[in-house]
């Protein structure tokens, strides 16, 4: 009960209480809210666009669509740092290199896409002309070349989007219908030019019966879409009215330059001297699939998500940042078709509706095991408290052995030293054993690589904590314990990347040792151990540390030795933190 009413007791408590306030407050500061912090992540822009002709004038749609994103009003220009590269290799390369959390590529053939879906469909019709003549006035026409000619003239009744094609026989178009080549076709049959010829004579008082009216036959392609169909019968109706409208205009003036009237019984067909007949053909392969529909522009996404959390806040930017381009473009298109007062098709519309999608490539590959992302940055964390675990084990090792006590100085610095590097090796060992043996976890190099590295990651966070005990005794485990462990957790990069970290936070991450921790495994398990990938600057950070620690440790142990006999003193007071 005297523990319950000792005021340092509960000033003890309440000390501690203060302190780990504060570390909360710290900890939590950085991850409460990453999206506010955002700002400047890294991502590669490349526009590959060759440029095209859209409404009859030369664009760039791929320069278009950079100027907005690098723009003052760029949607996501609070966050993303954009940096705009010359090809889609050298944002591979950027990415294996780890400067870049994921890249925005344009493709060669992005305005050309885009063109292709606002461009009208070229209908291909066949025109078949089988009419074998007549003798009219004296000499021989034929009424079916007047009719080709009409069709295929720059002032043709049939629509701008139709291409005749003229071929030999029905047989031909038939053929033509089965690959895909015409989509209808036109008949001119062989008495054509006859039937016509009989209602242009001038009908004298012994005329017989009513002539009959000459036909016009579609062949239409059941493989053609329904939509598509009707156009060209609507286009067909039109030729027909023309053709017979121009053929009663010549009936007619024959009439008032013979001076006659024209009998009843001719009528009918001089009112209407050229029908239109439809006939579906009979021909193989799948119905309603021409014309095909046009296929989306597409925007190429290099992820990489070996960067862990930041890889994926990044591949949500740059989907959204499609997604906008798509609706600004499909917007755009929309717009032109109204200004022209073309009607779109439906399976068009569709496309036109959401007219780029997105194409996602993983940069760099995870492989299995790998904590989809996390694996370095969780090996990082535990060879990290491994190496504090350690040096306070060693600190805390009893005063006096049975060869007598362990006095402060430079040879117990070299024994702590000595047993801080067999401590790494072993613990480094166990870890990869663990992950690589046991677990199976993935790595783009050998394992011999990896342990390598972790008994430096290990050792230098070990002499670095061996170091600060040393001279503030458990003060010092306690400040290793919140900067290397609690603080580094959040600072490393592991959990959200350093660009969405308070600005004080990223510029602590700069010297923390487990970030390049993080940073060298990342480049070893992901990045084929390329010393461009963060391994070259982890190395040179993480072997500075464990040697300032080792010389630093050298360069006070004889003044610590000397505070200790002064103090009457010798080796460590375990638990009692000399030092401190």
């Amino acid at each position: 009960m005297g523990l319950l009413t000792n005021h340092r007791v509960w000033g003890a408590l309440v000390g501690l209480g203060v302190v780990l306030g504060v570390v909360y407050f710290l900890y939590l500061a950085a991850v409460v809210n990453p999206q506010k912090n955002l700002s400047g992540l890294p991502l590669a822009l490349v526009n590959e666009d060759r440029g095209g002709e859209l409404a009859s004038e030369e664009v760039n749609l791929g320069s278009e669509v950079v100027d907005r994103l690098t723009g003052a009003d760029s949607p996501a220009s609070d966050v993303v740092g954009w940096v705009r590269l010359e090809d889609r290799e050298e944002a591979f390369e950027g990415i294996r290199d780890n400067e870049f959390y994921g890249a925005l590529v344009i493709p060669g053939d992005y305005t050309e896409s885009i063109a292709a879906i606002a461009s009208p469909p070229e209908i291909p019709l066949a025109i078949v002309n089988e009419d074998e003549g007549a003798d009219f006035g004296g000499r021989r026409v034929g009424f079916g070349e007047e009719v080709v000619d009409r069709l295929t003239a720059a002032d043709s009744p049939a629509s701008g989007m139709v291409v005749w094609s003229e071929v030999e026989s029905r047989e031909e178009a038939l053929r033509g219908f089965e690959d895909g080549r015409y989509y209808a076709a036109i008949v001119v049959p062989a008495d054509y030019s006859e039937r016509l010829a009989g209602m242009l004579a001038p009908p004298g008082p012994g005329s017989g019966g009513a002539p009959e009216a000459a036909e016009m036959e579609l062949l239409t392609n059941p493989r053609v879409r329904p939509s598509v169909r009707e156009r060209i019968e609507g286009a067909f109706g039109g030729i027909v009215d023309s053709v017979s409208g121009a053929i009663r205009e010549r009936i007619l003036q024959g009439v008032r330059r013979a001076g006659t009237g024209v009998p009843p019984q001719v009528v009918p067909a001089v009112a209407d001297p050229v029908r239109g007949r439809v006939v579906e053909a009979d021909v193989r392969g799948d119905e309603g699939v021409l014309p095909a529909v046009p296929e989306p522009a597409e925007i190429e996404i290099l992820t990489n998500p070996a960067s862990g959390q930041g890889g994926q806040i990044a591949s949500n930017i740059l989907t959204g940042v499609v997604r906008g381009v798509s609706r600004a473009t499909g917007e755009r298109l929309s717009e032109a078709a109204g200004e022209r007062g073309a009607s779109l098709l439906p399976e068009v519309a569709t496309v036109v509706g959401d007219p780029v999608r997105t194409d996602v490539t993983e940069a760099v590959r995870l492989g299995e095991n790998s904590a989809n992302g996390g694996l370095p940055f969780f090996l990082a964390f535990l060879a990290g408290i491994s190496g504090v675990i350690g040096a306070a084990a060693v600190y805390a090792l009893p005063s006096r052995f049975p060869n007598g006590p362990v006095s402060r100085g430079a040879g117990r610095w070299t024994a702590w030293l000595l047993l801080g590097a067999g401590f790494s090796v072993l613990i480094s060992a166990v870890e990869t054993g663990v992950a690589f043996g046991l677990l199976d976890a993935y790595s783009s190099v050998g394992v011999a690589g990896v342990f390598a590295f972790l008994v430096l990651v290990v050792a230098s966070i070990f002499f670095v904590t061996l170091f600060l005990v040393e001279i503030l005794g458990y003060v010092g485990l306690v400040l290793s314990v919140i900067g290397n462990v609690l603080l580094g957790l959040v600072s490393s990069g592991g959990f959200n990347p350093v660009e969405a970290l308070p600005r004080a936070y990223q510029v602590y991450s700069e010297w923390l040792p487990l970030r390049y921790a993080a940073d060298g495994l990342r480049a070893l398990i992901f990045y084929d151990g390329r010393l461009s990938a963060g391994l070259e600057s982890a190395l040179w950070i993480l072997g500075a540390y464990a040697l300032g620690a080792v010389i630093l440790g050298y360069a006070v142990a004889p003044a610590l030795a000397v505070r200790t006999r002064r103090n009457g003193g010798s080796g460590n007071r375990a638990g009692a933190g000399e030092g401190s």
